[in-house]
């Protein structure tokens, strides 16, 4: 499994995750970072989302991005 953070603009990072329990953890805790993109597999299952995080929102992205 791969989670990454990165520098979309001035005022926002990228957060793109496989790992199904952070995106449970985002979905319960993290509200306010937006849904970008979700990714499926070829059965139509879900592998990935990337969510829109606030630059002032960085530390938390990051941290989770460390969570497997």
């Amino acid at each position: 499994m791969m989670n990454e953070v990165w520098k979309l603009d001035k005022n926002y990072y990228c957060l793109y995750v496989e790992s199904k329990d952070v995106m449970k953890r985002i979905k319960r805790y993290y509200t306010d970072f937006v849904l970008m993109a979700e990714y499926y597999d070829h059965n139509g299952k879900l592998q990935a989302r990337q969510y829109k995080v606030e630059k002032k929102r960085k530390r938390v992205a990051v941290r989770l991005k460390n969570i497997w």
